[in-house]
C-alpha cells in the first residue's frame, strides 16, 4: 500500500477517552481517515468514554459516527483509571452535553460492519472487550482485518501491577481472545510508550500556541502531569503511539513476535509475554523503539490544530 493509499484507508478507532486517548484522537483526525469510533469502558465508565468521544469529535469539527460498546470486561470485575484521568476522564474540563449524538448501532455491529471487506484497519487504545465481542459474533472478521494497532501490554513490567499494563489487565480474557485469533496485530506496550512523554515544556508550548484546542490540551496535560506527581520526564502519551504506528510506521522499530496474555486470577493476570520469532507466518509484532522527538512533534501539532493534513506523508 502506498503512502497516499494508507493515508485514506478508512480506520475504526476503538477507545476509552481518557486523556491520552484524547491526544490520540486528535492525531487520528489530523493524519488519518477516521471512519468509525467505538467506545468501551476502561479509563472511566462507558457513559463517560462515550460522552468524551462525542465531545472530542465536536471539538475537532468532525462528523464521525460514535458507537457505544461494552460497559465492562468479559469475566472480571470492572476497574477504572479515574484516579489518573479524573472522574470524567478528561481532567477538570467541563465537557457538558455535546451536540453530537451517538449512533444507535452498537460497537459490536459497527466493528463487524467495518470488517465487511478485506484489509480493515483498527486502532484500539483501551481494553479489547469490543474486539472480543465482535470476534465472538463473527469469527470470520479475523481474516478480513488487515491490521490491528493496539496500545496495551508490555514487555517490561506493568503500571497496574508489577507485571501487567492496565488495558491488558482490565480485560485479560478479551486480550487473550484477540491475541489467539489470526488478526495481524502490533502491540504498542509500556516498553514503547514510556519513551514518549509530555511534561512541562509541552504544557508551555501548548499554552502559548494560541488555538482553542491547544489551550484545552494544555489543561488536560497539566492535570495528567500533576497526577503523575510531576515527573520531570513527563507523562507517557501511550495511545497516540498506536495511531502514529499506523500513519507514520517508519518512526517505530518493530519486531515479529508471539504474544500471549495471561488470564489467571493471580499475580500474572494481564501479563503479556512475548517471544521473538523469525516465522514468516507470525501475525504479531511488538514495537520496541520510537523516534521520540518526531513522535512528540506530531502529537503536539495535532493538539494545536487537528485539521486534516491531506498531503501529509505517512511513511517518514
Amino acid at each position: 500500500m502506498t503512502s497516499g493509499e494508507l493515508k485514506h484507508q478508512p480506520l475504526l478507532f476503538d477507545c476509552d477517552p481518557g486523556i491520552d486517548d484524547a491526544f490520540a484522537l486528535m492525531c487520528a483526525f489530523k493524519y488519518a481517515n477516521v471512519a468509525t469510533i467505538t467506545t468501551v469502558s476502561g479509563n472511566v465508565s462507558l457513559a463517560n468514554t462515550t460522552r468524551n468521544a462525542r465531545y472530542l469529535v465536536e471539538l475537532a469539527d468532525r462528523s464521525v459516527p460514535i458507537h457505544r460498546g461494552a460497559k465492562g470486561p468479559l469475566h472480571v470485575e470492572r476497574e477504572l483509571a479515574d484516579d489518573i484521568h479524573g472522574q470524567s476522564g478528561l481532567g477538570l474540563i467541563d465537557v457538558g452535553e455535546p451536540d453530537i449524538v451517538e449512533h444507535p448501532t452498537d460497537a459490536t455491529t459497527a466493528i463487524v460492519d467495518h470488517c465487511a471487506s478485506d484489509g480493515a484497519v483498527i486502532i484500539a487504545t483501551g481494553p479489547l472487550t469490543n474486539i472480543a465481542h465482535a470476534l465472538q459474533a463473527d469469527p470470520s472478521i479475523a481474516d478480513r482485518i488487515g491490521h490491528l494497532y493496539w496500545m496495551g501490554g508490555s514487555t517490561k513490567g506493568g503500571n497496574v501491577t508489577d507485571r501487567a499494563e492496565f488495558n491488558a489487565w482490565a480485560d485479560p480474557h478479551a486480550a487473550d481472545i484477540t491475541l489467539r485469533s489470526s488478526i495481524p496485530l502490533t502491540m504498542f506496550g509500556l516498553n514503547l510508550t514510556h519513551q514518549v512523554r509530555l511534561g512541562k515544556p509541552a504544557i508551555d508550548h501548548l499554552t502559548h500556541a494560541g488555538t482553542t484546542t491547544a489551550r484545552l490540551f494544555a489543561d488536560l496535560l497539566r492535570f495528567y502531569w500533576d497526577h503523575g506527581r510531576q515527573d520531570p520526564a513527563g507523562q507517557p502519551v501511550h495511545d497516540a503511539c498506536a495511531l502514529l504506528g499506523f500513519t507514520h510506521p517508519a518512526l517505530f522499530d518493530t519486531i515479529e513476535a508471539n504474544i500471549v496474555a495471561h488470564t489467571t486470577n493471580d499475580e500474572r493476570r494481564g501479563m503479556t509475554e512475548t517471544t521473538s520469532t523469525s516465522d514468516s507466518t507470525a501475525t504479531h509484532r511488538v514495537a520496541r523503539a520510537a523516534d521520540r522527538a518526531r513522535v512528540i512533534e506530531l502529537i503536539l501539532e495535532a493538539a494545536i490544530d487537528p485539521s486534516l493534513e491531506v498531503g501529509a506523508a505517512v511513511n517518514e
